[in-house]
């Protein structure tokens, strides 16, 4: 029997005018938020629906990522723009894609990898210098995730691309049929979703472990908590699932009829504890989350 987990809806936050499409941590215990009206909000800690307008841009954000040492908050932009944004100073823009960037990893301030939808991935720093660019695929690529020393691309082919330290292509996995906009690792295994609504997970060997029919429509995020006990999807459906990280078994699904959940697409997902998560949408809301866990289970 699935674990008799409990969820409560701790808070909403209501700032963004339209969609809101990614979320980043603050490492502080807040977040920021970014979507398609071009507003970068940073909520602080707390049940404070009050949010602070970091920044704004003139389209619509896609993805986000911080560089801690900096106090820095990079955004891609539909128009393949990424730009670097500091409290207080003017925002600095590179263009680095033809089409709109959907990943940013951040290895340190002089190495930050893009991903767009020219299906190229950009090493670059944010001195504005691209290091180097490689082609990975004709169609786009939609997200990045660093483990095990190495770098895995998801793409709109339905490929993984897996790359060394080198940023060498050294596999090229056919994972789904379509799209793959979501990669996570949890307990050494690496976990895969996107429009074909399935969760497939992938162990060291490159094995295809499990194939779950994990949502009725496309999934738009996978993020696993610190304690790599708990998985929390997000997707197209209207629901928030979560799932044990360990066997990768349904632990509570979260919608908004018994839960007053999401209205409309969920579209991103952080956690900022291993039991608190928040996530937004389409809907234009920020719900935060918190997972209440039996003594006994």
């Amino acid at each position: 029997m699935p674990t008799k987990l409990q969820v409560s809806l701790v808070q909403n936050y209501n700032g963004h005018k339209q969609s809101v499409y990614c979320l980043c941590n603050d490492q502080n215990g807040g977040f920021f938020s970014g979507g398609s009206d071009g507003y970068v909000i940073h909520w602080q800690p707390g049940n404070s629906n009050e949010g602070f307008l970091f920044a704004t841009v003139p389209e619509a954000i896609y993805c986000m990522a911080l560089i801690p040492n900096l106090d820095m908050v990079l955004v891609g932009g539909q128009s393949g723009t990424l730009y670097y944004l500091k409290r207080g100073n003017a925002p600095i823009m590179q263009k680095l894609h033809t089409k709109g960037i959907f990943g940013i990893h951040v290895i340190s301030e002089d190495i930050i990898l893009t991903v767009g939808g020219d299906g190229i991935l950009n090493v670059s720093d944010w001195y504005t210098r691209i290091h180097k660019s490689v082609q990975l695929s004709a169609q786009s690529l939609r997200a990045i995730h660093h483990a095990n020393q190495a770098f895995y691309i998801a793409s709109s082919d339905g490929n993984i691309y897996i790359l060394n330290a080198d940023f060498e292509l050294n596999e090229t996995r056919k994972a789904h049929g379509n799209s793959i906009f979501a990669l996570e690792t949890a307990n050494n295994h690496l976990i895969s979703a996107g429009r074909d609504a399935k969760l497939k997970v992938w162990n060291s060997l490159s094995e295809n472990t499990h194939a779950i029919d994990a949502h009725w429509f496309t999934i738009h995020a996978i993020k696993v908590n610190k304690a790599q006990s708990f998985i929390a999807t997000t997707s197209m459906d209207k629901t928030i699932r979560l799932w044990n990280a360990h066997n990768f078994t349904l632990l509570k699904v979260i919608d908004n009829v018994k839960f007053e959940g999401h209205k409309s697409s969920v579209n991103g997902c952080v956690w900022l504890s291993d039991s608190m998560f928040v996530t937004c949408s389409d809907d234009r809301s920020i719900k935060c989350w918190q997972i209440n866990i039996p003594p006994k289970i």
